[in-house]
């Protein structure tokens, strides 16, 4: 049985920022000589005697080596000594072969091997074995010089609420800066832990640039640029920046090891440098207000997303600021209908958007530190055209000015309902099942089309007429809001009615009906009779579920689309795959059993968020032995 030697290595940074000697190799040596430099330093602690050695030194005792093990990313270590040393039971001298340090973002380079110390083991007895553990951490002065050496730079830190007790303050993005001559340079960037805990790894190409950098990018070798960098810190919250340090808070001539203690009191945002604008539809969607708007139809023109028109709620996305020349800003939306997407709007032509056609909108957030366990609370700032919350300025609104207030950049500045600006149209299209598979438009059910909005945005300083200024013009946009009620549902076999459709769909079947019910049974015919209407119908299609005979394959034939507002006819199996010329399938060759034929719709209609889904009706039928 050998003797076991096991335990953990790390290197210090900071007091509470510790680092495992991962990818470190140490290795175990025999003592040959008793002579007093050796006993002293078995007496000594480890972080008197770290020394470098150079090549002949490790040539030197090489021929000692008893055994080595590599150090795993939690830092710890196991190998079993063997042969002489079972005999020997004597000193062993423990070096580290680092070929490079943990988080290292410069490139590779020789290894180093540095002597720990010597010790004489204290062996125990275990299930396991013999055996020996042995912890250590590399105090800070030394491990700091050896991560120099790598150049593999490091800021530890915490960010505390220093008002309240100091908390930790988690989920903030802490960024580092060096202060430079000409062009601050960003060093790294890390997010705080649940206990404030950050880390910034970092190399010396991160600060010592030249001048002439990046035309001529090397370091230069004389002072200043040949010192550490000038460091101080930046605040980042899910994306905006927080008030914190200045150039004129650095840290002069950091070395390879800085440990930083941060302390925020209050949230302060600074005011944005993108200009407000209204850019987009649609959060999700994105659909920018010019290019991906076609003209000719007013509707999306996007790869993978053309040709739809929008409906109900529409999300108005831009940014917005809190000041204006200095002063505080507000903001409104105007709308004006022209009569095809290609008209352009007249200049007197345009409608304020008022507070009755906003839905509750989230214009931006008030972010706090709390002072408890929740330290960090977001709180969204609504903008609500609803009584008694109207936080309006007639039809402008006034951007908060609180200094905590993060405004929307890039995201929802405006909710503005559409149904107020062409009213919800609704078409009764009551009828018998047996018209469906008709045309419906008539006086009663006339053909609605979309309608034509452009949509622009405006600021100003808070009630300053003088200051008004566009930031943001749309093309017309195709809108249209329109339900169908009375709505026939499963033809003559189960005869329903259905209200409030985005789409009228409807399906039936020639054969089932009876003079009194639908519920005949098929027997050798088979015609089924379709209808769907809506002014941006996208796709319609059959489809039958039931049992096939082995090798059977049949289906409906694809239905092309007629023109607007709806679609319609009749059609009837067919063998698949379809061939040419399409060969009817024999409906006396369906099994006796239970089919259902399913009508399937879908609509180009778009909140620029979501579309609505798949619009359906079904009809069952029995078929029977003829």
């Amino acid at each position: 049985m050998g003797f076991i030697l096991k335990g953990n290595l790390s290197g210090e940074i900071c007091k509470d920022c510790k680092e495992p000697l991962f990818g470190s190799i140490v290795r175990f040596y025999r003592v040959t000589n008793l002579d007093i430099d050796v006993v002293t330093q078995v007496t000594a602690n480890p972080k008197d005697t770290l020394q470098i050695l150079g090549e002949k030194q490790i040539k030197a005792k090489s021929k000692l080596l008893l055994a080595e093990a590599k150090i795993d990313e939690k830092g710890n270590y196991e190998t079993e000594l063997k042969g002489e040393y079972a005999e020997y039971d004597g000193l062993i001298m423990i070096d580290i072969v680092t070929k490079r340090v943990y988080n290292q973002k410069s490139k590779e380079r020789d290894p180093i091997q540095f002597t720990l110390t010597t010790l004489q083991p204290r062996w125990r007895q275990t299930e396991l074995g013999i055996v020996f553990y042995w912890k250590y951490c590399i105090t800070s002065r030394f491990w700091c010089r050896i991560r120099e050496l790598f150049d593999a730079w490091v800021i530890c830190g915490v960010l505390l609420d220093c008002k309240n007790n100091n908390i930790p303050i988690p989920g903030f993005k802490v960024i580092a800066m060096d202060d430079d001559w000409i062009h601050d340079d960003e060093l790294g960037s890390g997010i705080t832990n649940i206990n404030g805990h950050f880390r910034i790894d970092y190399s010396s190409k991160d600060f010592k640039q030249t001048f002439l950098s990046p035309l001529l990018n090397i370091e230069t070798p004389f002072p200043p640029f040949n010192s550490g960098p000038d460091v101080y810190f930046k605040l980042e919250y899910n994306g905006s920046a927080i008030e914190f340090e200045k150039p004129s808070d650095k840290r002069n001539n950091v070395g390879p090891c800085l440990c930083v203690r941060l302390c925020l009191e209050d949230i302060k945002i600074p005011d944005s440098t993108i200009p407000a604008s209204f850019t987009n539809f649609g959060l999700l969607r994105k659909i920018k207000i010019q290019d991906e708007i076609d003209s000719t139809n007013g509707k999306t023109l996007r790869e993978g997303f053309n040709a739809y028109a929008f409906y109900r709620t529409i999300n108005l996305i831009g940014t917005i600021t809190k000041t204006l020349n200095g002063n505080p800003m507000e903001y409104m939306f105007e709308y004006q209908e022209v009569g095809a997407p290609n008209n352009i709007p007249t200049p007197g032509g345009w409608l304020p958007v008022t507070p009755s056609m906003v839905p509750p909108t989230t214009i931006g957030n008030h972010i706090t530190l709390t002072g408890g366990p929740a330290q960090v609370l977001k709180t969204p700032y609504i903008t609500n055209g609803v009584a008694p919350n109207i936080n309006f300025n007639g039809n402008w609104i006034p951007v908060p000015q609180e200094g905590n207030f993060e405004p929307h950049q890039d995201a929802e500045i405006l909710k503005l309902n559409t149904v107020a600006l062409t009213n919800l149209v609704s078409l009764d299209m009551a009828a018998l099942p047996l018209d469906i598979g008709t045309a419906t438009v008539s006086v009663a059910r006339p053909h609605i089309t979309n309608r034509y909005f452009a949509i622009r945005m405006k600021q100003r300083e808070l009630n300053n007429v003088a200051t008004e200024v566009i930031v943001g013009t749309s093309k017309p946009i195709a809108i249209f809001n329109v339900e169908y009620n009375n709505v026939n549902k499963h033809g003559n076999w189960a005869p329903k009615i259905v209200q409030n459709q985005l789409a009228s769909v409807s399906v039936n079947i020639d054969e089932i009906v009876s003079a009194t019910t639908g519920c005949n049974k098929i027997t050798n015919a088979l015609h089924v009779k379709y209808h769907a209407r809506n002014e941006n119908l996208s796709s319609i299609s059959l489809s039958i579920a039931g049992p096939k005979k082995l090798g059977q394959d049949f289906g409906f034939p694809d239905i092309s689309l007629m023109p607007a507002p709806e679609t319609f006819g009749s059609t009837q199996l067919i063998n698949l795959p379809e061939s040419t010329p399409i060969n009817l399938f024999d409906v006396n060759d369906l099994l006796p059993c239970a089919y259902t034929v399913h009508l399937t719709t879908k609509v180009n209609l778009t909140t620029g968020d979501g579309e609505p889904g798949p619009i359906q009706d079904f009809i069952s039928f029995c078929k029977v032995k003829v």
